[in-house]
This record gives C-alpha cells, sequence and structure tokens, in this order.
C-alpha cells in the first residue's frame, strides 16, 4: 500500500503539472459557463438544457483526459526510458499500473469537482437549486472516466500512443452505441418475424451480438442526464448495481493490462 501510494502521489504531481490538463479543463469550464449563454436561446427551460449541457461536457472530458493524459502517462515512461529505472526497484510491475491509476482517478476526482462547483455556480446564478439527483449524474460520470481511463491503461500497455488513442475512442463510441444491437434485434423479432430463424435466440447472428453487447461495457448505463433533467426517479437499487458493473469492467481492463504489462520487454 506505501508503495500504491507513492506512486499514485507521484503520477496525481506529474499530471497536475502538464499543460493539457489545464487546456483541458479550462475549455471544460469554458463550455460549462456556455452553457449559460446557450440556455438563454433555447426553447426549453434554461436550467434544463444547462444541467443536460454539462453533463454531456463531463462525459466528453473523461474521454479526452483518458486519450491526452491517461495513454501518457505510461507512454512517456516508455519512451524517456524511465520505465526501467522505475521497474528495476523491488515491487512488482502490477503496482506500476495501478499506482498510476489511482493517481489518475485523484486527478480526475479534483477536475470534477472543480466542474461540479462551476456548475452549481451557474445554476445558483440561474436561481435553479442544484438537486441531489444531480450529484448522482456526477457521480456516474466519474465512473465512467474511472472505466474509460483503465481501458486507456489497457491498450497503451501494448499499442502506440496513436492506436491507443483510436482504440479508446472507439471503446467509448461502442460503449454508447452497444444497447442500440438488442433494441435492434427486439426491433427485428417484433416486425419481422420471419428472419427470427436467421438472427432469432439460437441464430449464430443473434449469439455474435449478445457476445459483443456483453464484451463491450455498455456506457449509456451511467447517462441517466434525462432523468435528472426531468426530474425523473431512478429504479431501486440502479448506482448500487452500476458500481459493481463500473468496478468489474475496471477490474478486467486493469488485470488484463497487468498481464501484458508484466511480460512486455523495454529493452
Amino acid at each position: 500500500m506505501r508503495i500504491l501510494a507513492l506512486l499514485a502521489l507521484n503520477t496525481f504531481r506529474e499530471t497536475i503539472r502538464d499543460k493539457i490538463l489545464y487546456n483541458l479543463v479550462f475549455f471544460a469550464l469554458g463550455l460549462i459557463a456556455f452553457s449559460l449563454l446557450l440556455g438563454e436561446w433555447s426553447l426549453f427551460a434554461r436550467e434544463y438544457v444547462i444541467k443536460d449541457f454539462a453533463l454531456a461536457i463531463m462525459s466528453v472530458f473523461g474521454l479526452l483526459m483518458a486519450i491526452f493524459v491517461g495513454i501518457g502517462l505510461i507512454q512517456k515512461e516508455i519512451q524517456r526510458k524511465t520505465v526501467l529505472t522505475l521497474l528495476a526497484r523491488p515491487f512488482p510491475r502490477w503496482q506500476f499500473l495501478v499506482g498510476k491509476y489511482l493517481g489518475l482517478l485523484s486527478v480526475l476526482a479534483v477536475n470534477v469537482a472543480i466542474m461540479t462547483l462551476c456548475l452549481y455556480g451557474v445554476l445558483e446564478y440561474c436561481q435553479a437549486g442544484p438537486t441531489a439527483s444531480l450529484l448522482q449524474a456526477i457521480y456516474l460520470v466519474y465512473l465512467e472516466m474511472a472505466l474509460i481511463t483503465a481501458a486507456a491503461l489497457l491498450f497503451s500497455s501494448f499499442s502506440t500512443p496513436v492506436l491507443s488513442a483510436l482504440f479508446t475512442f472507439g471503446l467509448y463510441v461502442a460503449g454508447h452505441l452497444s444497447g442500440d444491437l438488442i433494441d435492434h434485434l427486439k426491433f427485428v423479432r417484433k416486425f419481422d418475424p420471419d428472419l427470427t430463424g436467421s438472427i432469432g435466440a439460437e441464430g449464430w447472428r443473434d449469439g455474435l451480438m449478445h457476445a459483443v453487447y456483453y464484451a463491450i461495457p455498455n456506457l449509456d448505463n451511467f447517462n441517466i442526464r434525462g432523468r435528472v433533467v426531468y426530474g425523473l426517479s431512478l429504479p431501486e437499487h440502479y448506482l448500487f448495481f452500476n458500481t459493481l458493473y463500473g468496478l468489474c469492467f475496471i477490474a478486467v481492463f486493469l488485470l488484463a493490462a497487468c498481464l501484458i504489462f508484466r511480460r512486455r520487454d523495454f529493452i
């Protein structure tokens, strides 16, 4: 635990000094402030637009953090050969990766807190009182950030920075569209019964679609913007089960990254 804490603290300090991080944070804060102006132009209630737009910005910010900062954490150590010095110390390689990940999660938490305060300030200015459900939505956005960051570390453990960024972006897009696979399957079964034999429950296409659905994290589970904006209640134990869902994928991604990183040769 001491080694993990030191690696996480060092990663936190290193990332905080990164100029790209400040550019991303200021850009995100600027867009949240822009949502105030966007709400004035919208036909809908201003607070609805501000909440929906701000939560979407936080989600995209997590993707950019994973791509520009998360991937660079490992790749910079490899390119500068400083990873050889670190791994020569008496601790296993998995602690190096997990320590980096925990440090980046700390940075994400700080930045999400800053954006949350900015969002709450904008809502107070608009005299739209923030609700507890908004914090639930922000928590799920942070959990989505943590999952995408774990995936970025997995890709960067065996690939180049450019390919890792493409893989991470592809996972983000596929994760938000994976739920449509099952919806499409239900639609076909309902309106075109003649095709159920080829893509039905026993067909290979059905099996392939379900395999893809379960292999890729369904990131729409972390998107409750619509419910928060319009004041709809969440299903019972929704946060609990989606927290377990996200933690399971994070554990799988980190485990795969550690296994690959352990066998990688840096010389």
